[in-house]
């Protein structure tokens, strides 16, 4: 009987329309002009992040996936880093901070809908 509730709640969660959330904070000295952030299949264009400030974006989880994180910055250095984990059933709020070095993900959140 447990395992026919577990498989109920799963397919159930399933068949719901998940969503995630990207905040990018830029913490690093110069302005940010480009940042593509791939998840699931679709693209988030986020652009003009002065230092100091952050940008949102938002997509529909579709499937299982990870983050692949590019940033261009005013002067034309380029970062980009593959991180974290998306998975069907869930939404999700991502926090990635980009310094002058490197793209970090400093805060995460998984709900179960």
């Amino acid at each position: 009987m447990v395992l026919n509730t577990v498989l109920a709640v799963l397919v159930m969660a399933s068949c719901g329309t998940n969503k995630g959330s990207v905040l990018l904070v830029n913490q690093a000295k110069e302005p940010i002009v480009r940042v593509l952030v791939m998840v699931c299949g679709q693209t988030l264009e986020l652009k003009d992040i002065q230092p100091s400030k952050s940008a949102r974006g938002s997509y529909t989880v579709k499937s299982d996936g990870h983050y692949d994180i590019r940033v261009e910055f005013q002067s034309g250095k380029k970062l980009q880093k593959e991180m974290g984990y998306v998975t069907n059933g869930f939404d999700f709020q991502h926090k990635f901070v980009v310094t002058d070095n490197d793209i970090e993900m400093r805060n995460s959140k998984a709900t179960l809908q």
